[in-house]
């Protein structure tokens, strides 16, 4: 109970006698994630093909971030029971396809740009079949723990790679899906890497894009810029410290806070509120940058959150209509 307690506030790993610990039944389970998994991802780095040297200064801002603290740190995915084709995959999404070449690809090649720790290179390679994915990340541990979990997973069609999204053309080719979900919003300029990522689209492929709204982020904003007024350190205990004090303090706006999932690991926590970089978007002007960058919104990956704009909103004629 002891090793648990202390397991609590730092990391088996970093202690000195971690190599000498008992491994009763009740701390195994714990040493596994805290110290031989992060071992068996230590041997996994060199191995881990890099583009070319990041250069790029918010880049490697938000490198650093993710090599001290990989997001998310999962254990359990749901993968599909079988996979499915492309065609499949459009007709459950209710996707409006202008050009339907698409579907008739059989074995499509994948980019995941942003991969992190793996969760959506890993369900995107168990998806789709004969796919050959391609996941790049701009931070080597996030990687390290994207390809441990692949190799524990039996997953064999992912290739791993450091690399910049400006800096993909490097790889002069073309992919039938470009995925990039929670990663241009963190950009120094999100349309510079947009339009990287469009230049390596095939002609009719898929793009899938995560982006903040800026509706549903307002009260992050307000407390990223407390953050920054009060000049919050980036540390381990400096983040620990403000997120205490948002626990103590009686405010609406902080418990909305403590609702996150993200509010309770320091890792996902301190992508929550502490990212280098964050720009968020309105409808409004994702349709913009579509329009420059000749893209056709084919609709909203989400089901359930089309249901319930419907259900609040019966009269709506155009649920996939982004214009005000």
């Amino acid at each position: 109970q002891i090793i648990l307690c202390l397991a609590s506030y730092k990391s088996l790993r970093n202690y000195k006698w971690d190599e000498s610990t008992s491994l009763i039944d009740c701390v195994k389970e714990v040493f596994e994630r805290q110290v031989s998994a992060p071992k068996k991802e230590d041997l996994l780095k060199p191995d881990i093909l890099v583009l070319e040297k990041i250069e790029n200064e918010i880049s490697l801002e938000v490198g650093k971030q993710y090599e001290s603290r990989p997001y998310p740190q999962w254990v359990d995915l749901g993968l599909p029971i079988k996979p499915v084709n492309i065609s499949d995959m459009a007709r459950e999404a209710r996707l409006k396809l202008s050009d339907r070449s698409i579907t008739e690809v059989k074995a499509p090649h994948i980019l995941i740009a942003g991969c992190g720790t793996g969760k959506q290179s890993i369900t995107t390679a168990a998806t789709y079949a004969s796919s050959k994915v391609l996941a790049i990340d701009l931070s080597l541990a996030s990687l390290a723990y994207a390809k441990r979990k692949t190799h524990e997973l039996g997953i064999k069609n992912i290739d791993h790679m450091q690399a910049d999204i400006l800096s993909l053309d490097k790889l002069e080719k073309t992919f039938d899906i470009i995925e990039c979900v929670g990663v241009l919003h963190h950009m120094e300029d999100p349309m510079a890497g947009w339009k990287k990522l469009r230049n390596l689209l095939k002609p009719g492929g898929l793009m899938k894009i995560g982006l903040y709204s800026d509706f549903a982020r307002k009260h992050i904003v307000q407390l990223r810029e407390e953050i920054r007024a009060s000049k919050v350190g980036v540390t381990d205990d400096a983040i620990k410290a403000f997120r205490h004090a948002l626990i103590q303090a009686n405010s609406e706006q902080y418990q909305k806070i403590s609702l996150f999932d993200d509010f309770y690991c320091l890792n996902e926590f301190s992508d929550l509120l502490f990212n280098v970089k964050e720009h968020r978007f309105t409808l409004t002007q994702i349709q913009k940058c579509l329009e420059e960058l000749d893209l056709t919104f084919c609709g909203f990956a989400t089901n359930s959150v089309l249901q319930e704009y419907k259900n609040k909103n019966p009269k709506a004629e155009d649920c996939n209509d982004l214009s005000e």
